[in-house]
């Protein structure tokens, strides 16, 4: 018999459906990435970490009551960090917000996740710990790498978002003037890291058409651009880490913004169904 599957990625409210079957069903969810710190131009001490990924969560077999309504939220993606020039400070990126289903708080629902936490100028944001969530199978997201600590550098690559694969991968640390590549996320790739001279980091893996994937790649670190530090890369959807700005001889670039968190909710309809792949 065919599976539902209806993927949330905005909204705070679910109506249970008339054919759902509390004994063969899962909730999987997945906090929101931090931001990519921005680079400092010309800064030998800033470091413009990559933002940290969030965890994934999964419960199965979920008792519900049909037509009842149910409280969610979506992790909302941490912040991009500035770059700046000179003597100016960037910003660090911020934190990804929690992802949970069914209650009013992580704490109190029946699965859910953390978000990552945003890169700063001496490392790159922590990811979402699995001990921290709720559910039967927790994964923690990856860490954000680090850039290295010189006047001409790269950013740190954003981490891998946690996925039904396993823990995601802490993200590349800069190398010279490239830029961190992005880490893997619980099945799929991170993005390579930014080029020297030409900046702009690689993007991870976009898992919108696979959600039994789902824990998608961080996006890469900026490279040096000589003048201008290169941006982080964009990462995959959803909750990966976003990729930090690389630093510079002049400015440097911005980070990344984090990706948001999702749920992803299948089950076998009870008295047969077809397939339903429902984005909202």
């Amino acid at each position: 018999m065919a599976n539902t599957v209806i993927i949330l990625t905005s909204g705070t409210s679910w109506t249970v459906p008339s054919d759902w079957n509390s004994e063969s069903n899962s909730i999987e969810v997945i906090g929101a990435g931090g931001g990519g710190r921005g680079g400092r131009g010309g800064n030998i001490g800033d470091r413009a970490g990559g933002g940290g990924a969030g965890a994934y969560s999964k419960v199965e077999n979920l008792s519900l009551s049909a037509a009842a309504s149910i409280t969610y939220a979506i992790g909302t993606g941490g912040t991009a960090g500035v770059g700046s020039s000179g003597s100016n400070q960037a910003t660090d990126g911020g934190a990804g917000g929690d992802t949970y289903f069914n209650g009013a708080t992580i704490a109190a629902s029946s699965c859910g996740a953390k978000g990552g936490a945003g890169g700063t100028a001496s490392s790159g944001g922590a990811g979402g710990v699995a001990a921290s969530g709720i559910g039967d199978t927790k994964y923690s997201g990856g860490a954000g790498g680090t850039g290295v600590s010189g006047a001409a550098t790269g950013g740190g690559g954003g981490g891998g978002a946690g996925g039904p694969g396993g823990n995601g991968a802490s993200g590349g640390n800069g190398s010279g003037s490239t830029g961190g590549a992005g880490g893997t996320g619980g099945n799929t790739a991170g993005g390579t890291g930014g080029t020297a001279g030409s900046g702009t980091g690689g993007n991870g893996t976009d898992i919108t058409t696979t959600p039994s994937n789902a824990g998608s790649g961080g996006g890469g670190g900026g490279g040096n651009g000589g003048g201008t530090g290169g941006t982080g890369g964009t990462a995959g959807n959803y909750g990966a880490g976003g990729g930090a700005g690389g630093g510079a001889t002049g400015t440097g670039g911005n980070g990344a913004t984090g990706k948001v968190g999702v749920i992803v909710i299948t089950y076998e309809p009870v008295g047969g169904g077809a397939f339903l792949l429902n984005l909202m």
